[in-house]
């Protein structure tokens, strides 16, 4: 009998998860902005993660790549992109858990967190909120191309 109430209470949580979203970790939606001058080469991204590979996109200026997802139990969650643009390549992580950038918006737990990252000529630049435009004054510059 205990395993069947068992079984009924799990069924009844699984379903729930299904149905309403429900996630036992933080949920967090990442954004990938072109910030290159306008009539420039598009940028080429290929982001993914341990378990997802998301591909490589082809982002025209002010175009974005965005993707969600929810952090993992144990706090080893690592999403990376590979980025390309003329004769400069660069690879950074875009959201380590295990060092939580200043990059995402994660001041309520039980709304989505939100990425943001422009890249542009100089570098990579990040944003907590949403930012006004894409002009990087009003951006934190995270890493340079080198």
């Amino acid at each position: 009998m205990r395993d069947l109430i068992f079984f009924v209470v799990f069924s009844i949580f699984q379903l729930s998860c299904v149905t309403w979203g429900f996630h036992l970790t933080r949920g967090f939606e990442m954004h990938i902005v072109n910030g290159f001058p306008n009539n420039s080469n598009p940028l080429t991204c290929h982001c993914q993660s341990k378990d997802t590979d998301f591909g490589y996109h082809f982002l025209l200026v002010d175009e974005e790549f965005k993707w969600k997802f929810h952090a993992n139990l144990i706090g080893k969650t690592l999403y990376f992109c590979h980025f390309y643009w003329g004769n400069l390549d660069k690879s950074v992580d875009v959201f380590n858990d295990n060092k939580r950038f200043p990059i995402c918006d994660d001041d309520n737990y039980f709304r989505v967190g939100k990425c943001y990252w422009l890249v542009t000529n100089d570098g990579f630049y990040s944003c907590k909120y949403k930012c006004r435009s894409n002009h990087p004054a009003d951006w934190n510059v995270v890493y340079y191309w080198d």
